[in-house]
């Protein structure tokens, strides 16, 4: 008995060690004036945290450690592409985070949010080259580069981003059913319908040169889509790229899964679980501004229960198929 008090009073006695978190630096490329792009790249670390990134009025930010020391290893590379046609600036910061404590570099790609929907329809096209274009500035940095093992890029997206993700890596899009994405038969499929047709603007004004232009990215040897739009239109990957598609939710009848060769899905979760955990007066701000205050989800506890499965199973994904 003395020995068990003595040591329930040495464990009581010893500090709590906290979680480590991921370093987190910034890469800003404003070569093209009309789409300048800032990327949060984030990377292991063995620091405690210092800061948060991603937060605002509405959502939480994740732990970092801006600028924390490099670990001496080349690490696989994740492209993350977040949200929709019109979400904040390092949205996916807390998944970020967890597949940079694993072993990667995580680059967030965050490119100008379209003012209107005229312009917002070039996105579908515009996104997959952002893709691109972050990777050939992180691997020519002279910071980055060599830090990163370039045989080993992986591209993950949710939402529009789930879209551009598999379209850079090589998977066709069928450009005249998503042409027809916001007819009445197939509307799901598109959630922006009636935001273009509020604005008089229809799928079939997207510029054609562009959805045509898209080209493969070679460097990209797996991909992570969790809930792709227009994913009726989206063909089979290459043989030689791996693919994830996660679904928030049932799955919905639109899964071309037999041309996937992974899926996973999450049934109590819904889309707006890809977002972070809500601030305390987040669901209020959204009602005062007219916005969906089920963006916050059931609660703290099932958004971030959900959080982690969706983390685990794309670690999980890259450890198992980009490796």
């Amino acid at each position: 008995m003395k020995f068990g008090i003595s040591l329930a009073l040495v464990l009581a006695a010893a500090p709590c060690l906290a979680e480590t978190a991921a370093g987190v630096a910034h890469l800003r490329d404003t070569s093209m004036d009309e789409r300048p792009l800032s990327l949060s790249i984030w990377y292991p670390s063995e620091e405690q945290p210092t800061s948060t990134i991603g937060g605002n009025p509405v959502f939480e930010g994740a732990s970092a450690v801006p600028d924390a020391p490099f670990p001496e290893d080349e690490f696989p590379l994740v492209v993350l592409s977040h949200g929709g046609l019109r979400s904040a600036t390092d949205s996916g910061a807390w998944l970020n985070s967890s597949i940079a404590r694993a072993g990667y570099v995580v680059v967030e790609v965050n490119a100008p949010r379209p003012d209107n929907a005229a312009i917002a329809l070039n996105e579908i096209w515009r996104r997959p080259q952002d893709i691109s274009r972050a990777i050939d500035l992180v691997l020519a940095d002279e910071t980055w580069g060599p830090r990163i093992d370039g045989s080993k890029v992986s591209v993950a997206g949710f939402a529009l981003g789930a879209t551009a993700a598999p379209s850079v890596a090589g998977v066709k899009k069928d450009a005249e059913r998503y042409m027809r994405s916001c007819a009445a038969d197939s509307v799901r499929e598109a959630p922006d319908c009636g935001w273009y047709a509020a604005q008089g603007v229809e799928l079939s004004e997207t510029n054609p040169e562009g959805l045509a232009g898209l080209a493969r990215d070679p460097r990209i040897t797996s991909v992570i889509a969790v809930n792709p739009e227009y994913l009726a239109a989206l063909g089979a990957p290459p043989a030689d790229v791996s693919m994830l598609r996660i679904t928030l939710g049932n799955p919905d009848g639109t899964s071309n899964g037999d041309q996937i060769a992974q899926s996973v899905a999450i049934p109590g979760a819904s889309v707006f679980d890809a977002f972070a955990v809500c601030t305390v007066a987040g669901p209020d701000i959204l009602i005062e501004e007219d916005g969906d205050s089920s963006l916050c989800g059931a609660s703290t506890e099932t958004r971030q229960a959900i959080h982690e499965e969706i983390s685990e199973a794309i670690i999980s994904f890259l450890k198992g198929g980009a490796e």
